[in-house]
């Protein structure tokens, strides 16, 4: 019987880490690692070893292959696993195995291989592979990680760092100076406590140290820090230091403990910063994702083709990912982001122009055309349009035209015209013997439209039979149903016989519309407002009720150019980007509680001159948990306070519709003076004798809501104003920075811009994320050169490849599948 020979580790270790220490020349044996390592897979001395995952993490060309840097990863990490000879830890010598003779009763027979005969290939790592198939990671090590949505090797390798320490340009605290940009300083905490306003805890607040002086530390929103963190902790933090009260602080800035035995100072590179989890630091998160990187980066399948890679000069995503992991300099993580950014940009943007395609599959559009309407109908407006609305309904008029369903989105700024462009392309519909549908995410905005529909059809009070207007420039009478969820089941079967059988050229409504028994068979143009409360398959529904219809989707809120190609990249873009003449900036000021009083005094002011104001609340009915003045809490302070002897009107969306008509009515009206109402407020009314907007708690509502709230005044020719109240003297860093930018500028285009810049990515292809395993993981809808550039290289690969079936857009064809998946899911 001949015993297997045993793998002799104190010998191999003794090679290895001559290796290491020689700088990884492949000089420790003669003829390098790779043929001594070869020779003793071939004999089996790894057959029953844990040491085989290295080798198996070794790329095709073996050790020899690798830069200096990478071999001394793989080498360290095969250290780590190689305990020193009578180490506790160190294996018994291999048993010797007895190979049975042959015929034995229940003995497996063995093939004996000549010496020279090479071993069957090792199966390399696998990216569906489970984390615990690499060295040290445990169950539970595992189970934390999945935490993060890491379950395999491949998620691993694109866990990618969401910043880095940047140790080349460490500060000393006495260096700061207020800046956006993020700074970074190693101190030590000197003193720690929850911050407190009012009593609540608001935050925590530290005093940081070095040598050079001290700084406070706010974290807004997070008073549990103040009992994880010590005095004495030395820590990272890199964040933005700004100025308040004269002094400076650095606010909610990202962190990270510094072990005791680690100089930065010494260390002079970018260190990755992962997310993380509870019991599961950096150190452990470092190691792991750089061992899946070493054995997977060089066989991740890359999005981009090779062909578009061969033509375009862009380099391979191994080295991309290699380095977005480890980078040397800062220019060389943002050269390896962009790289990898491009891949996943041009899977979004295929996704989005095949979508685009299938919506256009067939020749059978209706044709809709306004003809000789056209010219009557803008001369019956009470105003004539602007370039930007003689533009866009270019536009949409030559796409109407066409054969191919038009699919487009009409973005305007508050107060910018979008119903009248929208109306003038129903009329074209009806006009050419086609119904038309509007869809609105709720019955006050639905309402809205109805009552602006009929007074450009010059029916300011409805005739008896209702709905029906006959405008003397349009050759037939024309019918507009409202559809909304309260209508009474009566109701709902008049408006259903009427749409089906011809009864009704236009209907609008909410998701009533969307309703199995509610058919519209001849429409010809489908009409979505607010398209970003809607999902894809929800305006897919609504376009099955006729024949192929045409699309047009509307937004108020404005969309930055990248999201715009990212979320509605299957649309065409119209923007309304000017106002109607006459109209003048709203002028926006911040109030903090001490100044409510000279606030109250310009309000009315204005309000003895004639004019009307808005104040809005964040909530109906007060709060014990929230300090924000409710809706009825503030009309009661008012009618008896500030405004007494003053007309004062309350709004929520508790009331009936019946009542809110009403109340709505009497403030259209002149009767009141003052409306209070909560965030129904936000569409659906148009008063423009109204001049004065307070938005009260204004800390609590985001960007966009904000600019909203402002455009329900300016709409006629007086100088209006947006005046916004905070609850706090400081509301904090992201509130105070949303407040100064309403006061600087009033282009929804620019808030849009910063709006996105403060809240990040978040979801904007239906659902992007998944717990935290983002779809978009290093791609930022910020990147516009890189989107531009991908919608390109999209188009050239879809124009070879229309349905990405060839075998070189493989691994493209499976980064698009989960973005249409996703879009599907989103409704």
């Amino acid at each position: 019987m001949t015993a297997a020979p045993a793998l002799d580790l104190p010998r191999l270790r003794r090679i290895l880490q001559l290796e290491l220490d020689g700088g990884c020349r492949n000089t420790a044996v003669i003829g390098g690692l790779d043929p001594m390592l070869t020779r003793m897979v071939e004999a089996g001395l790894f057959r029953e070893s844990p040491l085989l995952r290295h080798l198996r993490a070794l790329p095709p060309g073996g050790y020899r292959s690798l830069e200096p840097a990478r071999r001394a990863s793989w080498l360290t990490e095969l250290l780590a696993d190689i305990p020193p000879a009578g180490s506790p830890g160190a294996p018994p010598p291999a048993p010797a195995r007895r190979t049975p003779a042959r015929g034995t009763r229940g003995a497996r027979t063995t093939v004996t291989r000549h010496p020279a005969e090479p071993a069957p290939p090792a199966r390399g790592p696998s990216p569906d592979d489970p984390l615990t198939s690499l060295p040290g990671v445990g169950a539970s090590v595992a189970a934390r990680f999945e935490k993060l949505g890491v379950r395999t090797l491949g998620d691993a390798v694109f866990l990618f760092p969401r910043r880095f320490n940047d140790y080349t340009s460490l500060r000393p605290i006495a260096q700061l100076e207020p800046s956006s940009a993020i700074q970074t300083v190693v101190g030590e905490i000197a003193d720690i406590a929850e911050l407190r306003v009012r009593g609540r805890a608001r935050g925590t607040r530290a005093l940081v140290t070095d040598a050079s002086g001290a700084i406070t530390v706010i974290w807004w929103n997070m008073p549990w820090l103040a009992r994880t963190l010590r005095q004495g902790t030395r820590l990272v933090l890199s964040g933005r230091v700004r100025t308040f009260n004269r002094r400076l602080q650095l606010e909610n800035p990202e962190f990270e403990p510094l072990e005791p035995d680690r100089a930065p100072e010494s260390l002079a590179r970018l260190e990755p910063v992962y997310p993380a989890t509870a019991g599961l630091g950096q150190r452990t998160i470092r190691a792991v994702v750089s061992r899946a990187v070493a054995a997977l980066a060089d066989t991740v399948d890359d999005p981009i083709p090779a062909w578009v890679r061969a033509e375009e000069g862009i380099p391979a995503i191994a080295e991309a990912i290699r380095t977005y992991h480890n980078p040397g300099r800062p220019e060389d993580a943002e050269r390896a982001r962009q790289r990898l950014a491009l891949g996943e940009f041009l899977a979004v943007q295929c996704a989005v122009l095949q979508r685009r395609a299938e919506w256009q599959t067939g020749n059978d559009a209706p044709s809709l055309e306004l003809g000789p309407v056209r010219g009557p109908l803008l001369e019956a407006l009470p105003f004539p349009l602007t370039r930007a609305q003689q533009r866009a309904l270019a536009e949409i008029e030559r796409d109407l035209k066409g054969p191919h369903p038009m699919l487009r989105l009409l973005q305007g700024d508050v107060g910018s015209g979008k119903t009248v462009v929208a109306f003038a392309a129903i009329l074209a519909a009806v006009v050419s013997g086609y119904q038309a549908a509007l869809m609105a995410p709720t019955e006050i905005l639905a309402e809205q439209h109805y009552r602006s529909f009929a007074r450009l059809l010059g029916g300011g009070d409805l005739t008896p039979l209702e709905g029906m207007f006959s405008p003397p420039w349009f050759p037939r009478p024309v019918r507009i149903l409202l559809v909304t969820g309260s209508l009474t089941p009566a109701q709902k079967a008049q408006v259903r016989g009427d749409t089906a059988h011809g009864g009704a050229d236009i209907v609008i409504g909410t998701h009533a519309l969307l309703e199995d028994d509610l058919a519209i068979p001849r429409l010809g143009l489908a009409v979505v407002d607010e398209q970003h409360r809607f999902g894809v398959m929800q305006r897919a529904r609504l376009r099955q009720k006729g024949a192929n219809p045409h699309l047009l989707v509307m937004t108020a809120t404005p969309i930055p150019r990248t999201l715009a190609l990212t979320v509605y990249g299957d649309l065409e873009v119209s923007t309304l980007d000017e106002l109607p003449p006459g109209r003048q900036p709203i002028r926006t000021r911040w109030y903090r509680p001490d100044e409510r009083d000279d606030a109250y005094r310009f309000l009315r002011k204005h309000l003895d001159a004639g004019e009307q104001a808005y104040i809005i609340c964040p909530l109906v009915e007060e709060s014990e948990t929230l300090d924000v003045r409710s809706a009825e809490e503030e009309y009661e302070f008012l009618r008896t306070g500030p405004l007494r002897g003053y007309a004062v009107e309350l709004l929520h969306g508790r009331m009936t519709a019946r009542q809110k008509d009403e109340v709505m009515a009497r403030f259209a009206a002149g009767e009141a003076a003052v409306l209070v109402s909560t965030s129904v407020i936000e569409v659906g009314i148009d008063v423009p004798n109204a001049t004065i907007i307070i938005i009260e708690g204004a800390e609590r509502f985001g960007l966009s809501q904000l600019h909203q709230f402002r455009g329900r005044v300016g709409r006629g020719q007086k100088q209006s104003y947006c005046l916004l109240f905070s609850s706090e003297e400081d509301p904090g860093p992201d509130a105070r920075e949303r407040l100064l930018a309403m006061c600087e500028t009033t282009d929804g285009f620019a808030l849009a811009e910063v709006d996105l810049r403060m809240r990040g990515e978040g979801e904007t292809w239906g659902r992007l994320q998944s717990g935290t395993n983002t779809m978009l993981r290093v791609a930022r809808l910020t990147d516009r050169d890189i989107l531009l550039r991908a919608r390109e290289l999209a188009a050239r690969v879809l124009a070879r490849d229309p349905r990405l079936e060839h075998p070189e857009h493989r691994a493209l064809a499976a980064a698009v599948r989960p973005f249409l998946e996703r879009a599907a899911e989103a409704n």
